[in-house]
């Protein structure tokens, strides 16, 4: 059969542009694209002749441009972009790149802010989470798919919220601000203050996301024994800090009424002040089964912003600049640049463990070590030492719990997820 001139030059055309596709996607769909696309050049010839041709095209340009630019970045292999990872194998350098791009933003403003008197690092505290999260949620609209590069913006934009959050006043909003404010309200015998009320309604939140999570996790087989023992760990660390702090201020109460009020409020704020980092923590669990390890990486977003120390002045000359500097730079390289290239550089289960445990643990030994010599210029007692240092302790808690989470050392036989539920029936 004859063909058309306008049909054979389109098909000539439409050959060549297959070629921008990547060659894994071109292997599969190459043939049954190029066959499906000569059927509607003669059909739309035949109805319109030329003009359905220019009409057709007009089309599918618009469509191979975005299908593209959508499987170069689907492709671990392609040479644009990055979404997803090869299973067992490190993350290609393309691919770090894109991941440190966050870490970079704080770093620099660090150093800037340490060499100058501009405000650059608080700067990109308030505001990096905002625009970083942008490209993400674009490539997500247009895929369909959570990049790997998009989990540190992720955990940089829920510490950013969770920032802005403890300055956010009840009683601005509808129903719950009438309930913070109405001071003849009580609980357990107890008036609720404002900041009482906004620790009970984000605490009870936490507790609530924290309670679907979990089920989900052990419906799935995602909580080995390991992480139920971190959890529980994290849990007790809990309870502790709010016995220590009650006993490190026994002497303050006059009345009974006093130390219950005190131990409530004592409560809520530990609550608002630790559940928040736990969810996140199995929120990240919700990627790992696709992800592993790399899921890891919404925790490092959220650790990125962390203000080791504030503005160095008058006020803290004590300190030596040279000990603050180091101290802050060291962090902010771990955690901003360190850390993510030995985890999504790793290969194995093993090596990701130790990528994702032990840079995470010098970081907050760093932080640790200049709130320390900071506490001694303070001459606080041992007792302020330890409710000062608890934090930390359930910090390094939850990184247990999220290792044993996303890089599970071995399955636990006792959980069993219903593919495999239904494997072991057979």
């Amino acid at each position: 059969m004859k063909t058309n001139k306008w049909v054979a030059s389109s098909q000539h055309l439409y050959r060549w542009l297959l070629h921008l596709y990547p060659k894994t996607y071109r292997t599969i769909y190459e043939a049954e694209m190029f066959h499906l696309f000569t059927d509607q050049c003669r059909e739309a010839y035949k109805q319109r002749g030329r003009l359905g041709i220019l009409f057709l095209w007009f089309r599918t340009l618009i469509d191979l441009g975005i299908t593209v630019i959508r499987e170069h970045l689907i492709d671990p292999h392609s040479k644009v972009g990055l979404l997803e990872a090869v299973p067992n194998a490190p993350l290609p350098w393309k691919g770090v790149l894109l991941v440190l791009i966050p870490g970079l933003v704080f770093f620099v403003s660090q150093v800037v802010q340490l060499t100058s008197t501009k405000d650059w690092y608080f700067l990109a505290f308030y505001r990096a989470g905002y625009f970083l999260i942008l490209p993400v949620l674009l490539v997500w609209w247009l895929t369909r798919r959570f990049p790997v590069w998009g989990f540190v913006p992720l955990g940089l934009l829920y510490a950013t919220l969770l920032d802005y959050s403890q300055r956010l006043q009840l009683e601005s909003l509808p129903i719950i601000g009438w309930w913070s404010t109405h001071e003849a309200l009580e609980l357990f015998g107890i008036k609720m203050r404002t900041y009482t009320w906004r620790d009970l309604f984000a605490s009870t939140l936490c507790l609530i996301l924290l309670g679907i999570l979990i089920r989900y996790g052990l419906q799935r087989g995602q909580i080995s024994r390991s992480a139920r023992r971190w959890l529980g760990m994290y849990a007790l660390l809990f309870v502790l800090r709010i016995v220590v702090a009650g006993y490190h201020s026994w002497g303050w109460w006059v009345f009974p009424e006093d130390a219950r009020k005190y131990l409530f409020e004592t409560a809520l704020w530990y609550g608002y002040d630790s559940l928040p980092f736990l969810l996140l923590v199995f929120i990240g669990m919700l990627f790992a089964r696709k992800y592993e390890g790399f899921s890891f990486l919404v925790l490092l977003g959220y650790l990125l912003p962390t203000i080791i120390f504030g503005r160095y002045g008058a006020w803290s000359d004590y300190l030596p600049f040279y000990i603050v500097s180091v101290a802050v730079l060291a962090y902010r390289f771990i955690v901003a640049l360190l850390a993510p290239i030995w985890l999504v550089r790793a290969a194995s289960v093993p090596s990701r463990q130790r990528a994702a445990a032990i840079p995470v643990a010098i970081a907050i030994l760093c932080q640790l070590s200049l709130n320390l010599f900071h506490w001694n210029f303070l001459e606080m007692t041992r007792l302020d030492y330890v409710v000062n240092v608890w934090g930390y302790l359930m910090t390094a808690a939850g990184l247990g719990l999220a290792v044993a989470l996303y890089l599970p050392a071995e399955k636990d036989s006792t959980v069993l997820s219903p593919p495999e539920l239904a494997a072991a029936a057979e």
